[in-house]
């Protein structure tokens, strides 16, 4: 029995696992990114998954202690 993607949803949602995962899928993005754009430093994986985090957190209204 494979679990529906609602079910997982729901899982995730609960628990920090949501955040790590989000958090591990934008830095795989971001070294896309950096390794597309030939290593240059100023596509920095890091600084561009800060951003990201920052743009997704804000856009969603999540606070701090969340």
């Amino acid at each position: 029995m494979t679990p529906k993607l609602a079910d997982i949803w729901v899982y995730l949602s609960a628990s920090p696992l949501l955040a790590l995962t989000v958090t591990l899928v934008v830095y795989q993005l971001a070294y896309a990114v950096y390794r597309r754009a030939g290593f240059h430093p100023l596509a920095n994986p890091v600084a561009i998954s800060i951003a990201a985090l920052v743009a997704v957190l804000t856009l969603t209204h999540t606070s701090y202690a969340t």
